[in-house]
């Protein structure tokens, strides 16, 4: 498989993933940072609901104008550094290497999703209970920037890298797994519902691998006064016990399928459709015709690829 179509079809997965589950990741960061023993929401549902009535459909959309433009690009990179690293192993299509590689573009992604991420989140938290701080992801960038460095921007960098690179293995290797065992390793032959499936189930299987580390994130990056991870870790058991570490579990693991299903059915529909139009051969060609009638030497089919994509 190419590593320009690897980019091409991540980058539209990303865009799918983020329209199918950027509602419930609203509800989910609300319950993750909320503090005290008298939370605003009691769980997922409710915080749904109250969402709703108080600030319409367009409250579980906040922020997501940031993660539609980021997403796209961190699945480009998280499949093609993925689909680059198994093709350095010795055995490509082992559930070993799929691992491997999804860790490799866990840490890859990660440059980009921690300040994205960051932006993100503070736009989701802002309810319409008090006047809106951030107007949208640009002022709240330059705020951030303006009040707490550059830096800043990169707060929860690690705690970005330490979910990401194991969450990442496990879902391509889950997603690897299920895809080989629906049917008998004939990949080629998976049905839409079958490419659904194993996406959303490969989804679920990685959150649940890595939501405290993201509790942890999400805290951290939301509120200035944790001094350090470790503070973030001590406040957050003091207010629940281990609990605090699961908190919006649930609207996490059901935004998780639709997203990750709707990402993964993308991704392998374009390669599919890419494949089935002999999309590099065709290229290569039109390369070739266009470089004998400008007496250019021949590009090979791959430099072409990314000079036009």
């Amino acid at each position: 498989m190419s590593a320009v179509i690897d980019l091409f079809a991540g980058s539209l997965g990303g865009a799918a993933g983020v329209l199918a589950g950027h509602p419930l990741d609203t509800v989910k960061v609300r319950l993750q940072t909320q503090h005290g023993p008298n939370p605003q929401y009691r769980g997922t549902f409710h915080c749904f609901k109250m969402i709703v009535q108080k600030e319409g459909f367009r409250g579980l959309y906040k922020g997501m104008s940031s993660p539609l433009l980021s997403l796209s690009a961190i699945n480009a990179i998280v499949f093609g550094v993925h689909g680059g690293t198994c093709r350095q192993m010795d055995e490509p299509n082992s559930i070993t290497s799929h691992f491997v590689g999804g860790a490799a573009a866990g840490m890859a992604q990660s440059v980009i999703a921690a300040p994205t991420e960051r932006v993100k989140l503070l736009l989701q938290i802002q309810d319409d209970k008090s006047p809106q701080k951030y107007k949208g992801p640009v002022d709240a960038t330059r705020q951030l920037i303006r009040t707490h460095g550059l830096k800043s921007m990169n707060r929860g960098f690690l705690a970005t890298v330490a979910r990401d690179a194991p969450a990442f293995g496990v879902y391509f290797a889950s997603y690897e797994w299920m895809t080989r065992a629906m049917c008998n390793g004939k990949t080629e032959n998976l049905t839409s519902a079958q490419l659904l499936l194993a996406g959303g189930s490969a989804g679920m299987f990685s959150w649940l691998f890595n939501y405290p580390t993201d509790i942890v994130k999400s805290r951290f990056q939301a509120d200035h006064s944790y001094r350090s991870y470790w503070h973030c870790i001590q406040s957050t058991y003091a207010e629940r016990g281990f609990r605090a570490f699961f908190v919006g579990l649930n609207s996490a693991l059901i935004r998780a399928f639709p997203s990750n299903a709707a990402t993964f059915f993308t991704v392998e529909w374009t390669y599919r459709l890419l494949l089935d139009f002999n999309f590099l051969s065709n290229v290569t060609k039109e390369a070739e015709k266009i470089c004998a009638e400008s007496q250019l030497l021949p590009l090979d089919e791959l430099s072409f690829s990314y000079m036009i994509l």
